[in-house]
């Protein structure tokens, strides 16, 4: 291939990426992931010369802060929060129970590009290790409520929501 049709395939594709990257704008959440750990799997290699628990660039919560096994959410920002944000995740945790509501405040905002919101569902809110939420939603709203992201698993949604009928 010559120089010339190289930089040639290399400027369309470099067009092509700012393209797609103008349609998509941000929805507020990146993405979220989601698996169970064990209290193993959350500590850090740090802590051995540290004599309290480091985070790194994450901001990490817990519903039950003494806990650290249970099944946690990974959740990356596409957009800065306002400074009263609150972060909701609402769980189904078992079939024809309502969802459980966890509110945690966003005044703390990961630091960095790979920094990440760390929710853990821990202690008793964990359940066994293999348990997995029916289904999950994930907000972060201003201070009156109002929901500026959301992000929900495939089960939350109902037909309604769907727009079926």
């Amino acid at each position: 291939m010559s120089h010339a049709v190289g930089r040639a395939s290399l400027g369309v594709a470099l067009a092509v990426l700012g393209l797609v990257a103008c349609g998509n704008p941000p929805t507020g959440i990146a993405y979220v992931h989601e698996r169970y750990r064990s209290a193993a799997d959350t500590a850090r290699a740090s802590e051995a010369f540290h004599a309290k628990e480091h985070h790194g660039d994450d901001v990490v919560f817990r519903t039950q802060e003494k806990s650290r096994e249970g099944y946690y959410f990974y959740v990356q920002l596409d957009r800065v929060p306002p400074p009263d944000g609150r972060l909701i995740l609402e769980v189904v945790r078992e079939e024809n129970r309502p969802p459980v509501r966890f509110d945690f405040s966003l005044k703390l905002l990961p630091r960095g590009w790979f920094g990440e919101l760390v929710i853990g569902l821990t202690g008793q809110d964990a359940g066994p290790s293999t348990w997995r939420p029916v289904a999950w939603r994930l907000s972060v709203t201003d201070a009156q409520g109002k929901a500026l992201a959301t992000r929900q698993s495939f089960l939350w949604g109902t037909r309604r929501d769907l727009g079926e009928r």
